[in-house]
């Protein structure tokens, strides 16, 4: 019984009672701080091969497209980042067939890009974009960084 007593006076500890209040509150606050300094907080960017991504507008990517990086993000919506390099040229020509009268125009371009545009796709199916946002910072060489975002809702 003395031994019951002794564990029992101990956890009356000051010491013992605010350790699991601190432990939880330590807890609670590096939650938040992971959530607010992490760039994908919720786990929900990944890499996907940009053929998945492509089909997600209904259109390829340009024959001449290289250094390709495509990602997915879903949560709320889905929304894709396809990057590629490709040749002015090949840009246009890929504007023109796949995107009809579209025209890039840097007056309202956000971020530091050069030129951009707003694509609207019209009827698609129901698992496919509706949109896409291009940005295109150009590079030495004739060559064109593009950044294009398909997404939905």
């Amino acid at each position: 019984m003395d031994g019951t007593r002794n564990w029992a006076a101990r956890f009356r500890s000051p010491w013992v009672l605010l350790a699991l209040p601190a432990l939880v509150v330590a807890w609670i606050g590096w939650s938040v701080i992971g959530f607010l300094t992490s760039d994908d907080p919720l786990g929900t960017v990944s890499k996907v091969p940009c053929a998945e991504a492509m089909e997600f507008t209904g259109v390829p990517l340009p024959a001449g497209a290289r250094d390709r990086q495509c990602k997915r993000r879903a949560w709320l919506d889905t929304e894709y980042d396809v990057r590629f390099r490709i040749t002015r040229k090949e840009l246009d020509n890929w504007l023109e067939s796949e995107f009809p009268g579209t025209e890039l125009d840097p007056e309202f371009c956000a971020d530091k890009v050069d030129t951009c545009a707003h694509i609207e796709f019209g009827d698609q199916r129901p698992s496919q974009a509706v949109a896409a946002e291009v940005s295109v910072v150009y590079e030495g060489g004739g060559t064109a960084l593009v950044r294009f975002e398909p997404f939905d809702v």
